[in-house]
């Protein structure tokens, strides 16, 4: 570690280090592709976008599973496998199969290019975590070396911008929130919800949109990138402003 006044820096998963539509896309597909062959009777009254409204139908029926993703879809296959006739064990039985497909091939990402040498770049100096809304585990990929803790919001039962993430991380970290910063891409999940926790925050931003965050306060994130390799900068930048009281 070095001596900066910022000891710990979170990170957004999805759509931050990596592209998560096309993920989820090939996922989706290999999982439909399988109950195709294992569950015809299912994908026979199903089709792919069948299942995503399935889902929604299920998630609305019961809120309880609004921050449990993975039951979520454990829940909607094997409802789903009852509702066109399959018996009670088989339905369980080819949820978890076909849950164990998707979480396998939610895994099969693509880094962005510039992830690498920044991470590498800021692991030796500060506590990396991740904060997440998903079902990705940093720990499962070869970036997760880089990375001393992870929390998401099937862990806590609690998504961004709720506090329960930046609160566990800095109960971690046995930090202050100005000692925090939290990455993102999502203007409300990500740096909403790390203004809220009194943290400074780093808007991922390389398409350029204009921030549409809380209007009323008029408190946007400390820092704009539209470049995952311009983050050790704005971290630094960062620092500099609270070493001169900025």
């Amino acid at each position: 570690m070095n001596n900066s006044p910022i000891k710990v820096i979170t990170f957004d998963l999805d759509d931050t280090l990596w592209a998560i539509q096309p993920v989820l896309i090939k996922a989706e597909q290999q999982v439909y592709n399988w109950l195709s062959e294992h569950a015809p009777k299912l994908t026979a009254q199903f089709s792919p976008q069948d299942f995503m409204h399935w889902r929604i139908k299920i998630y609305q029926q019961q809120p309880e599973l609004a921050h449990q993703i993975t039951r979520l879809r454990l829940v909607a296959v094997k409802q789903a496998m009852l509702n066109v006739g399959y018996d009670e064990k088989l339905a369980q039985r080819i949820a978890e199969q076909a849950f164990d497909i998707f979480i396998q091939a939610r895994h099969d990402i693509t880094f962005f290019d510039t992830a690498e040498p920044m991470l590498a770049a800021l692991h030796p100096h500060y506590s990396l975590g991740a904060l997440s809304n998903g079902n990705a585990d940093i720990f499962k990929l070869e970036m997760g070396r880089f990375f001393d803790f992870a929390f998401s919001a099937e862990q806590l039962n609690a998504s961004k911008p709720a506090p329960e993430q930046f609160l566990a991380a800095q109960s971690y970290g046995n930090t202050q929130p100005q000692q925090m910063i939290h990455i993102g891409d999502n203007h409300e999940h990500d740096i909403a919800g790390a203004i809220a926790a009194g943290w400074h925050s780093i808007w991922f931003n390389p398409s350029g949109e204009p921030y549409a965050g809380d209007t009323a306060s008029q408190q946007g994130p400390t820092r704009e990138v539209s470049c995952l390799s311009d983050i050790p900068a704005a971290i630094s930048s960062i620092a500099k402003d609270l070493r001169q009281g900025v």
